[in-house]
């Protein structure tokens, strides 16, 4: 990209500190989100990965977590309607 009139002259010094920048703030992101959404290790034995496999697909909540929610849920008698 080259030089345009009225824009300001971005030297390797602003590259560098907007690069800094940009590391730390994905770094922030990364660790609000681990915060905020617990990661459990799970696998399945190869009975219970039939009926997940069964569950799941191209469609909503079609995803692992979704299916694996409404499994727990149902087993404790509380899946919401």
């Amino acid at each position: 990209m080259t030089w345009q009139p009225g824009q300001p002259v971005i030297t390797p010094a602003d590259v560098a500190e907007w690069e800094a920048w940009k590391h730390t703030s994905k770094l922030q992101a990364q660790r609000q989100r681990r915060r905020n959404l617990r990661r459990i290790d799970y696998y399945p034995c190869e009975a219970a990965q039939a009926v997940i496999d069964a569950r799941t697909g191209h469609f909503a909540e079609g995803d692992y977590s979704s299916v694996i929610d409404a499994l727990i849920l149902t087993a404790t008698g509380s899946l919401p309607e």
